[in-house]
């Protein structure tokens, strides 16, 4: 006779080795989308490299699903990590601005168009996440906007080389950075008041 005794399935675990990996390549292709900006003059590279970070932390921190205090810890100091390359992407336009630089459309464009590739395979994962953090309706809704943010740089940069406006390059990179600043700026406070509420309590 067959045994009806079912043995119960084991939660997976991440392997620490697989998400160090993850978070590493994570980073190194924000540097390569750092370096193309340099090279092309397409501030908009790097912006689209900020979209991906912030998207791969996302995914990490569903990945590993830590406790409540390591949760606010790690919202507080990704918030301001984010603001650094936001910072950092406002002061390159502002240069470039100031410059009059000259954009490399043609090698920059391919390079976006791989990001909003890759954008929306890990939007398609974030989607499909099943972690206690992130409703289903909040999961589809960021899955969404990384996207539709990520295809509407990939636009902008066609649309500058067609018509040559560096400018445009500049400016929605400029209004992008201010963006993801202020989303940045509200977790970087929430983090911090949740923090200083849980220390209270304990």
């Amino acid at each position: 006779m067959k045994s009806t005794l079912t043995t119960p399935p084991t939660a997976v675990r991440p392997s620490v080795l697989l998400i160090f990996v993850f978070a590493i390549a994570s980073l190194l292709l924000t540097l390569v989308q750092w370096l193309f900006c340099q090279r092309t003059g397409s501030v908009l590279v790097f912006g689209q490299g900020i979209l991906q970070l912030i998207l791969t932390i996302i995914l990490l921190f569903l990945w590993l699903n830590p406790i409540r205090k390591w949760q606010l810890l790690a919202q507080l100091l990704n918030s301001f990590f984010v603001l650094l390359l936001c910072g950092l992407l406002i002061s390159e336009s502002y240069i470039r601005w100031q410059e009059g630089s000259v954009v490399l459309t043609s090698e920059a464009l391919p390079v976006v168009i791989l990001g909003f590739g890759g954008l929306v395979l890990l939007s398609r994962l974030l989607i499909q996440f099943k972690g206690e953090h992130f409703s289903q309706l909040s999961r589809r809704l960021t899955g969404s906007l990384f996207p539709f943010l990520s295809g509407g740089l990939a636009v902008v940069l066609l649309i500058t080389h067609i018509t040559g406006w560096y400018w445009l390059d500049i400016a929605v990179a400029f209004f992008t950075a201010c963006l993801l600043s202020i989303v940045a700026l509200f977790f970087l406070i929430d983090g911090y008041w949740n923090i200083m509420e849980s220390s209270e309590r304990s």
